[in-house]
């Protein structure tokens, strides 16, 4: 080597280290953001909130069934004993999209309802245990 060639392999070297400094910078970052990712999703998962918290998510999904049951029935609060009483000729037929959204109202209910008690179910397994 000539010694008009040292600057030279002087700034390669020091280049080839920032490129390494870079690349665990990198890992790093990749790490930590997987790893806050992670927590992230262990912390806001609906399973978790239900186990942290088992009575106020089950206030929680009964008020929202109540809530649900009365836009899916109507805002009408008539009581049974002032409603009148419809023939059999004028017999309403729900229309499709009422059923639609009663059929996913009661599906929401049940899965919640199952997710409520298989979760309650842990938490009092937990308790004895």
């Amino acid at each position: 080597m000539t010694p008009t060639n040292e600057p030279l392999d002087g700034i390669q070297a020091r280049i080839e280290e920032l490129q390494k400094h870079i690349a665990n910078r990198e890992a790093q970052i990749k790490a930590r953001t997987l790893k806050l990712k992670e927590e992230i999703e262990a912390e806001l998962s609906p399973v978790k909130m239900v186990e942290k918290h088992p009575f106020a998510v089950t206030t929680a999904v009964f008020a929202a069934g109540l809530l649900l049951g009365r836009v899916v029935r109507g805002h009408g609060n008539t009581s049974a004993s002032i409603r009148p009483v419809p023939c059999a000729q004028e017999e309403r037929s729900p229309s499709r999209s009422e059923s639609a959204l009663s059929a996913i109202g009661l599906e929401a209910l049940r899965s919640a309802k199952e997710l409520g008690f298989a979760c309650l179910q842990r938490y009092i397994e937990k308790k004895i245990t």
